[in-house]
């Protein structure tokens, strides 16, 4: 089969492999029709990611047909258009128990390795999933494949984003990064009735969220801007997307006193200077978030379904899996938004 291998720091190419087989009663394998390339995945690309095993398959978001399942997978069959849900998980550990799915005791992410135990991803033609009656979702004939991608991942991040935000009708949101991530959460928002403003250093990011009814201002405007539409209050909550370190100093000082900051963009600093100045003044509550498909995820399938949530809006590159060097060189260099790949 056609598939995408990630082989050393920035080296990516396309290759023949084995095609994936049914090993446990419980996999399913699964033939991709779109998979899409995320943020997460720039950081083993990039050589950032501690043990990566290089010559692995990336790709945690897909989508395609189930053609052969194990003898222990209930609730999905060959034939069924499925999504990914990124993360897998058990069902049974005590986390699992407590419905903390993310923090499962034996939870892989999709094309990673060191971090989690391996396995390989869905950037290629062919997937083997594990735990498929749980990894995998069954898609109505409506919903597009193009916003069911969404699903695995980043939708339910943004969900999680605005909801530990706590963001209600005509609160006043920043969000810090209009990446695939920060514009779900704007797209949720929205559909909350929240005003929003995006900040973001990218021409193309700030105009696709203006499209999607969002405000959007640089960086540099930031402070100014929102200590002049609140009086010098700040906002009610700030949701940073964008995993960089200035980006959450900010946010400290964008917040209104007792305001919440969610963040949802990738942090792994040791030695983040926080302000506990500014926080304890403030009483700032600061949330880390990482998105949890398997508690959100039908429940977002039907918003889409109901076109309350459009999020395929946000899909602005597609390209045939052959050009996968070009969608990561372009979407590393930020000029494609959000890219899939075809298979």
């Amino acid at each position: 089969m056609k598939a995408v291998i990630l082989s050393g720091p920035e080296q990516i190419s396309v290759e023949e492999v084995d095609t994936p087989t049914v090993q446990f009663p419980t996999d399913a394998i699964v033939k991709v029709s779109h998979s899409a390339v995320c943020g997460a995945d720039l950081l083993p690309f990039h050589g950032h990611t501690p043990g990566f095993e290089f010559g692995m398959i990336p790709g945690h978001e897909f989508v395609g047909e189930v053609v052969e399942v194990g003898s222990e997978v209930d609730g999905i069959s060959v034939g069924d258009r499925v999504v990914n849900t990124s993360m897998t998980s058990c069902g049974t550990c005590s986390e699992c128990a407590a419905e903390r799915w993310t923090q499962c005791t034996t939870r892989s992410l999709f094309g990673y390795s060191g971090v989690y135990p391996k396995l390989d991803g869905g950037q290629a033609e062919y997937v083997r999933v594990p735990n498929a009656a749980r990894s995998l979702l069954a898609l109505p004939e409506e919903v597009s494949s193009e916003d069911a991608l969404f699903l695995a991942d980043i939708l339910p991040t943004g969900y999680a984003g605005v909801d530990n935000a706590g963001v209600t009708e005509g609160d006043l949101l920043v969000v810090q990064g209009a990446g695939p991530v920060g514009l779900m959460a704007v797209i949720v928002a929205l559909s909350r009735g929240a005003r929003v403003v995006v900040v973001d250093g990218v021409d193309a990011r700030r105009e696709l969220a203006t499209e999607l009814g969002a405000t959007a201002i640089t960086p540099q405007e930031a402070r100014d801007y929102i200590d002049t539409l609140t009086d010098g209050v700040g906002a009610d909550c700030v949701i940073e997307a964008s995993g960089s370190i200035p980006a959450l100093k900010d946010a400290l000082h964008l917040a209104r006193p007792q305001g919440i900051i969610s963040v949802i963009g990738a942090h792994f600093e040791n030695d983040f200077p926080l302000d506990n100045g500014v926080m304890f003044e403030k009483e700032l509550t600061l949330k880390f978030n990482i998105g949890n498909p398997f508690k959100t995820r039908e429940l977002l399938l039907e918003a889409i379904r109901r076109g309350e949530l459009k999020p395929g809006r946000v899909l602005t590159h597609v390209l045939p899996a052959d050009d996968a060097v070009e969608a990561y060189t372009k979407f590393d260099n930020k000029e494609f938004t959000k890219v899939a790949l075809t298979y």
